[in-house]
């Protein structure tokens, strides 16, 4: 047999082994063989290769990084070297009051992700129902409140942080205080703002850093950029296969008719922003991650459709 076949063979068997054991969904919403059809036998190393590089974070996965992400914050809460009953009680007291929201799109949406987090926040993290509101909300209860409470930002994923940095500096319309926004609030009064993303790539990670100097930013896990299928230093192609990955990215994405915009837009085939990246969250895919994974036009088959 062919080493080529072996390859597609062992790459496809370790997609049903994932299913099996659930760690990927079933083939209604994931569809490792069909995918691979789309491509043209002389691709197929590119295509396998592509695959194999495919992240598919679980819902199981999702909820233990998220929580992880959340209890790290405890060592910037609590200072080095307090008695573990001191350290208890203050991240309990942090807990007992912190206010979770979450950043919204240009256009706030109930569909923006970070709405769905905020509920894991109550399910998985215990926070109280009436301390998880929209940003305008927390916004306007801070300007209110006579004491500043600690306020933390939930989302799954961050490609280039924009997102989190226009919710940051937004004006919004809280009564009695014109251009209000939490930039402002945090510039103004002493507070605790902290960001908790499930994925975050350092991208995204350094702009908000830059941009937004009074959050604690605290992701589960930090994307480098090697993990864009667009860079020459990528860790998704082998040594063999890099010097080609563009072209046949390229090409197969012509193929599907899958637009060109110089990452402007998210559809793009290199991914919004041209970030290139091979991951899924749950059962959703970030505008960052390579089109010709979800692509369904031009008799496409998608290896996973979008939520």
């Amino acid at each position: 047999m062919p080493l080529a076949q072996t390859r597609r063979d062992f790459v496809l068997s370790r997609c049903l082994y994932f299913q099996e054991l659930h760690l990927w969904p079933l083939r209604m919403t994931l569809d490792p063989q069909g995918w691979l059809e789309n491509f043209a036998p002389e691709e197929q190393g590119h295509a396998v290769q592509l695959l194999d590089s495919f992240l598919f974070y679980s819902d199981v996965l999702v909820d233990e990084m998220f929580a992880a992400a959340f209890q790290s914050l405890s060592t910037v809460v609590v200072p080095r070297g307090e008695p573990f009953p001191r350290a208890q009680s203050m991240w309990r007291a942090f807990v007992d009051s912190v206010f979770i929201t979450y950043p919204t799109g240009e256009n706030p949406s109930i569909t923006d992700s970070g709405i769905e987090f905020a509920k894991k926040a109550r399910q998985i993290l215990g926070i109280s129902e009436d301390r998880i509101q929209p940003p305008e909300v927390v916004l306007e209860t801070l300007f209110k409140a006579g004491t500043p409470f600690p306020v933390v930002f939930v989302d799954d994923f961050v490609g280039t942080g924009h997102q989190f940095i226009t919710t940051w500096k937004r004006a919004y319309n809280v009564p009695s205080e014109s251009g209000a926004s939490f930039q402002r609030f945090a510039s103004a009064r002493k507070a605790q703002f902290y960001y908790c993303p499930v994925l975050c790539t350092s991208q995204g990670f350094r702009d908000i850093q830059v941009s937004c100097a009074q959050v604690h930013l605290a992701a589960a896990h930090v994307l480098p950029l090697q993990y864009s299928a667009l860079v020459p230093d990528s860790l998704i192609w082998p040594t063999h296969l890099q010097p080609s990955a563009f072209a046949f990215l390229h090409t197969a994405s012509k193929r599907a008719g899958i637009p060109d915009t110089n990452g402007l837009q998210t559809d793009d085939w290199q991914g919004y922003r041209k970030l290139g990246l091979t991951i899924a969250i749950d059962r959703s895919i970030p505008d960052a991650t390579l089109p010709i994974f979800y692509w369904e036009r031009n008799g496409w088959k998608p290896l996973m459709r979008r939520k």
